[in-house]
């Protein structure tokens, strides 16, 4: 059983190493096999096929997967009056693990350049999970003009293409340099600004 666990980390971690140097379309069953030196007939064995073995990667690096129980704890033990504090956290703690690792990056970029049935998978349990923390803001912005459902996207996109840009085109977006400690802070202390806002303005 412990080679079993051993050799199905190997694999994954495999996929995570081609990821980072190629990107996910450079995925194939004898690719990962050879990168974690084992059979590739385990990958069928222990995984199924690559697509579950894709899968059990993701649920080890994306950020909604990777906290899911520490989440859902939180959304179990939070009053929804202090929903701004626990968005405000989420957002600004996605922020700084989607900056630092670049695996995650790589699905997001595979995420929204491709069409992809086990990606699509993925978002939607992502979505789900997050819609359970949306349902706690529902009692301050149901009655009010404030669409916080369309501020939550458009701040979760604006992570999503800012540190990607900094990847990929450098980091300097309206003035703004995410690569400096600086630029990070600036970005986080927006964070908390936009929900607060958005509170303030559902409030009148």
């Amino acid at each position: 059983m412990k080679n079993k666990e051993q050799t199905k980390q190997k694999l994954i971690q495999a996929v995570g190493e081609i990821v980072k140097k190629d990107g996910f379309a450079a995925l194939k069953i004898s690719k990962v096999a050879k990168k974690a030196e084992v059979d590739r007939k385990l990958i069928y064995r222990y995984f199924g096929g690559l697509n579950s073995l894709i899968e059990a990667y993701v649920v080890e690096n994306d950020y909604w997967m990777v906290f899911s129980e520490k989440m859902k704890e939180l959304v179990s033990n939070v009053d929804s009056s202090d929903s701004k504090n626990l968005i405000i956290s989420i957002l600004q703690n996605q922020f700084q693990y989607f900056f630092s690792e670049e695996e995650m990056q790589s699905l997001i970029l595979w995420e929204i350049s491709e069409e992809n049935p086990l990606m699509r998978s993925i978002h939607n349990v992502r979505e789900s999970m997050g819609q359970q923390f949306l349902e706690l803001t529902d009692l301050h912005f149901n009655e009010s003009n404030v669409n916080f459902r369309a501020v939550a996207a458009l701040l979760v996109g604006g992570i999503y293409y800012t540190v990607l840009h900094a990847r990929y085109n450098g980091g300097i977006i309206c003035d703004v340099d995410i690569n400096t400690s600086e630029g990070q802070s600036q970005i986080l202390t927006a964070l908390e600004q936009i929900v607060g806002w958005a509170y303030q303005e559902a409030e009148k």
